[in-house]
């Protein structure tokens, strides 16, 4: 009985001991492409298929995640909900979207979202 005590409370000690132990953490590389176009000066129309296009040129040398997804954003609000691109290689540096149903305005951007996001300059959609 003495034996099983000594191995309970030795096996204790040694999950104790590896739990507070450092974890190593493998390091994360973040991308953040900055996207070129759409910008100020483009203006889409609602049903049209337009073209994303984001800068690959500096990609870090590992990539933790390369699949991006593509959203609009409107007055600041991300529409996850309907992504306009999902799985697109995120160095393949643009994508082809449709323009959804959505009214008119000058509040809209384009959110490139893989490792991180980065968001586009304000841009135009027409009816």
């Amino acid at each position: 009985m003495k034996f099983i005590a000594t191995l309970f409370f030795g096996l204790l000690a040694f999950i104790s001991l590896v739990s507070g132990a450092p974890v190593q953490l493998q390091e994360r590389d973040v991308f953040v492409p900055p996207v070129l176009l759409p910008n100020s000066q483009s203006v889409w129309k609602v049903g049209t298929r337009q073209t994303v296009t984001w800068d690959v040129s500096k990609p870090p040398k590992q990539i933790t995640n390369n699949k991006a997804r593509i959203v609009l954003v409107t007055n600041g609000r991300l529409d996850f909900e309907h992504p306009l691109a999902i799985d697109i290689d995120v160095l393949a540096g643009k994508a082809h979207v449709t323009v959804p149903h959505v009214a008119p305005g000058k509040n809209y951007q384009i959110l490139v979202f893989g490792d991180s996001g980065n968001t586009g300059e304000f841009f135009t959609i027409t009816a």
